[in-house]
């Protein structure tokens, strides 16, 4: 029997499909996408908000507890305040073009996983949609085509929503264009990276406004219950770490970067606040740090099994040391077969497994989509 879940995507997807037909009919000549993105894609989607020109010049990150150097931390006590785990995970699509302008979809879903007792349950988040979908397009750029399909998918039922909104329903119309500086409107892999940037934001802003309900709970208000979030903390939240998987772009420069390079598993650096950071709203600043989960791993280069730690800003070295604890208490069970499990935790690879068939079953219904147009293509 198809589940609820399927036919809400079902009915994504033949709203599009629709929108596209008539597109056709009026003139918008619509060609096949390319499908899911390739990894090269993502990863310049990651950088395409960070890279937009921030205020001053580059100068490094602001360390907070002296020289940059190694902390032990002495023998774990085994132990975790850690009872929350938040994630979000995405799938996004090039399913069509209109010229040179990619036509993207893409659905987003973020929860929070509650362990009591050594057993998970999902915590349930009232006024907001579990999973997301959206079509995206640089309505900034003054392309007739793309607004003539932009009013399509607005007869059809879907909803647009802007940079700073919070999303209360499920099926949207983005502007990849917005907030940003305006992309050539013949430059194809610009407007591409844009559109994933801006899918990656509202899988972002639904995580924020997630750990937002997280820290009004009742259940959270009269307990001392912390909060691990996969990623970047990106409002200020009392009783929460963002834990960052990925170092690929260390923030320690020059001869620092040693420090980094050389830390030995079960220890972290002293705390700094990134650069990037620094040079813009000081709302926006938290503390980090870099802990090694694990030796160096065969294979992988000196980065492997790091993880960077954001804190509130005003957090105390103490703390640092007893939340880094914390983190490596997690270290088991293994994160396995998620293949970056020597850094990052079991919880948080559990949500992801919780996730991740929210969004697989918009990938064939955006696959069909690819071939109704790739058919209608050759009539």
């Amino acid at each position: 029997m198809q589940s609820s879940r399927e036919q809400k995507v079902r009915d994504f997807a033949h709203r599009i499909s629709q929108a596209l037909a008539k597109a056709e009919r009026v003139g918008v000549r619509v060609t096949a996408g390319s499908g899911v993105c390739d990894i090269e894609m993502q990863q310049l989607a990651h950088r395409v908000f960070e890279d937009e020109p921030q205020p001053g010049a580059a100068t490094g990150p602001r360390h907070l507890e002296g020289t940059p150097r190694p902390v032990d931390l002495g023998r774990p006590k085994g132990s975790s305040w850690l009872c929350y785990f938040l994630d979000g995970v995405q799938t996004t699509h090039e399913i069509g073009r209109i010229g040179p302008v990619p036509i993207i979809v893409t659905s987003v879903a973020a929860a929070i996983v509650n362990r009591c007792e050594r057993r998970f349950s999902r915590m349930t988040i009232d006024g907001l949609p579990t999973v997301v979908r959206a079509v995206i397009l640089p309505l900034s750029i003054g392309d007739e085509r793309v607004e003539a399909l932009r009013d399509l998918l607005l007869s059809e039922g879907l909803t647009a929503l802007g940079y700073e909104e919070v999303p209360s329903v499920s099926d949207l119309i983005l502007n990849s264009a917005e907030h940003t500086s305006l992309p050539d409107p013949g430059d194809y892999v610009r407007m591409k990276e844009k559109a994933y940037g801006r899918a990656r934001t509202l899988r972002e802003r639904l995580e924020a406004e997630v750990l937002r309900s997280w820290e009004g709970d009742d259940r959270v208000l009269d307990s001392d219950d912390w909060i691990a979030v996969d990623g970047q903390l990106r409002t200020p939240t009392s009783r929460a770490v963002g834990l960052i998987k990925s170092v690929a772009r260390p923030e320690f420069v020059g001869e620092d970067v040693n420090v980094l390079l050389d830390l030995a598993p079960g220890m972290r650096t002293t705390s700094f606040i990134p650069d990037w950071q620094l040079r813009r709203a000081t709302t926006d600043q938290r503390c980090s740090w870099y802990i090694r989960l694990w030796p160096a791993q065969r294979g992988a280069d000196a980065l492997g099994s790091l993880m960077r730690v954001e804190a509130p800003r005003d957090t105390a070295p103490e703390m640092m040391d007893e939340i880094t604890r914390w983190i490596l208490a997690e270290r088991a069970p293994l994160a396995k077969p998620d293949p970056r499990w020597a850094s990052t935790i079991y919880p948080i690879h559990y949500v992801e497994k919780v996730l991740k068939p929210l969004v697989q079953n918009s990938e064939r219904a955006y696959s069909k989509l690819e071939r109704q147009l790739a058919t209608s293509g050759r009539n």
